[in-house]
């Protein structure tokens, strides 16, 4: 049996605690595909059919319902396709959700509460009635204590970033920015119009720099200090670190750094300290970098699926804009220019530009 298992990319640790489990429960009669909160960016065209082939096959759709996830288009838009065609529809609800605060029509579903016990017997019940099997003997609450102990750290993860992304307390002011663009050689020859995008935005006063391997991008940072990184390659959902090898454009879910060309999270936030003041993470699933980041400079990250087009546009409103504004001036112009799904994360302040009026320096690498 095929499952879809629809969820944002900041519960992916709590999909993948139901993935694991009732695989093992079931002993491997079922098959997910796990939805995540991705961009399609650097996965381009490929990824968004693979996604409606997942949903075509399914023969059951469970979603992770959260105050946060049922706001979102993707969530909604995948659980619809799933009701048209007459799937079943299981809405997990947590973190503060509960089955009688569903939204309409989510709300006319049969629901269940994902830290109760009687809820996971339920969700254990519909999964072995479309099996045509028996409810496996599992443990079941061991299983709630685990959703328990996700819910208290996803409530505190969620308060953290509503504290950053309101947690300006000054203006600092950077005069003609230095501006470093990593990226991959497969990502540039996808997105190329992003760069260009970029060092338009930025008159010739303003140092650029492009860098496309792991290797560079350590010397880069090691060697000069750069304001504001913009990163477009991909990144580890797992474990936030930066991939410049070529990726399977038609995998869409596992991509890990475990070999080939890569730049740990860890390692990143070490070269970008002190000097750095804004990083951009234009690309793929960036929870993970976002929030190592958090702490040494403002992050701007995607927070939901975006089409190229409409990351572009952010892209081409946000840096013109921020010649002229502040970093959350320009910030809020650019996404209701764009109406790009986008997050903002103050370290410690705003920022402000100002650019010189003579000089010229870009380079690429």
């Amino acid at each position: 049996m095929k499952i879809f298992l629809s969820h944002l990319n900041i519960e992916r640790k709590l999909a993948e605690l139901f993935q694991t489990t009732i695989t093992r429960d079931f002993i491997g009669l079922t098959q997910f595909f796990v939805s995540s909160d991705r961009t399609t960016i650097l996965p381009g065209d490929k990824w968004f059919p693979r996604l409606i082939e997942g949903l075509e096959k399914s023969d059951l759709h469970l979603v992770l319902c959260s105050p946060k996830s049922v706001e979102r288009p993707w969530i909604n838009f995948e659980t619809g396709a799933a009701y048209i065609r007459h799937v079943r529809i299981i809405p997990i609800c947590h973190s503060g959700l509960s089955p009688q605060q569903l939204p309409f029509p989510m709300s006319e579903l049969e629901s269940v509460s994902a830290s109760d016990l009687e809820g996971l017997r339920k969700l254990y019940s519909g999964i072995a009635s479309i099996l045509e099997s028996a409810i496996p003997d599992a443990k079941l609450k061991d299983l709630a204590d685990q959703i328990k102990a996700f819910e208290e750290g996803y409530q505190d993860q969620l308060a953290v970033s509503a504290e950053r992304e309101s947690a300006q307390t000054s203006i600092v002011t950077i005069r003609s920015p230095q501006v470093l663009c990593v990226t991959s050689k497969q990502f540039l020859g996808l997105r190329q119009d992003h760069f260009d995008i970029i060092q338009k935005a930025f008159p010739e006063t303003t140092t650029h720099q492009r860098e496309l391997t792991s290797q560079s991008v350590r010397d880069a940072l090691m060697n000069r200090s750069f304001d504001i990184v913009h990163v477009s390659t991909y990144v580890c959902p797992k474990t936030g670190d930066l991939i410049f090898s070529d990726v399977d454009l038609s995998n869409p879910v596992e991509e890990t750094s475990q070999s080939g060309d890569c730049l740990t999270a860890d390692a990143f936030v070490e070269l970008i300290k002190t000097h750095t003041k804004l990083v951009v993470i234009a690309s793929c699933e960036s929870d993970e970098l976002a929030t190592k980041l958090l702490s040494e400079a403002d992050v701007i990250a995607t927070r939901d699926r975006i089409s190229a087009n409409m990351l572009a546009a952010w892209i081409e409103n946000f840096y013109q804009a921020l010649q002229v504004k502040t970093l959350s001036e320009a910030f809020d112009f650019a996404v209701k220019a764009s109406r790009a799904p986008m997050n903002i994360f103050y370290s410690k302040h705003d920022l402000r530009i100002e650019l010189d009026k003579k000089g010229s320096n870009y380079r690429t690498n």
